[in-house]
């Protein structure tokens, strides 16, 4: 295991504290006149996902972890497990539910993603930042109400919900920002 000095914390290292697995997403050394130096980090819990501020000294200590990354195409789910296939050596990666922070809602066969593992268990999955999904069904709008709305509720391939401009119709395709769930722009095929 990799040691790491409160001064050698930079943003994108993966380090262990209190035996959990953290990102750095940013960092900066402060010295101040008087006193001890120290670091002021921004971490993102790699289990939660959750995102926290730290201030620490610059002579602690912390150890690496071991997480790695695969690219991985999504295969199907049982409602529990979603399996995926690892692109470099065909192997099936099971991932539970709790792993996938939402993104199910952005799968459909083929779709290709990054599943973080630690220790070889996954404990996250990410998928494209940008992706083109099937418009299947449009919520049913009043007809004549378009004087108060600007957007209709459209339903896409993988079942997920999304609010489009009104020109869009069943069978269009679509680019949706997954990490805010919004429409892009309409895609011509």
């Amino acid at each position: 295991m990799t040691t790491y000095s409160g001064t050698s914390l930079k943003s994108g290292l993966k380090i262990l504290i209190k035996n959990q697995p953290y990102e750095i997403q940013y960092s900066e050394f402060i010295k101040p006149g008087k006193g001890q130096a120290f670091v002021r980090i921004k971490l993102r819990q790699l289990l939660t996902g959750k995102i926290f501020s730290k201030t620490v000294k610059a002579t602690d200590v912390f150890y690496s972890t071991d997480i790695t990354e695969i690219t991985a195409i999504y295969l199907y789910n049982n409602g529990f497990i979603w399996v995926f296939m690892n692109k470099k050596n065909f192997e099936h990666v099971h991932v539970l539910k709790k792993f996938l922070y939402g993104c199910e809602k952005w799968l459909i066969n083929s779709s290709s993603c990054k599943i973080i593992l630690w220790n070889n268990s996954p404990i996250s999955v990410h998928t494209n930042t940008f992706i083109n999904l099937k418009v299947q069904d449009i919520d049913i709008t009043v007809k004549g109400d378009t004087m108060n709305s600007t957007s209709k509720l459209v339903f896409v391939e993988t079942g997920a919900s999304i609010r489009v401009p009104l020109f869009i119709k069943k069978g269009d395709f679509i680019k949706i920002d997954t990490r805010l769930g919004k429409y892009i722009s309409r895609i011509n095929h």
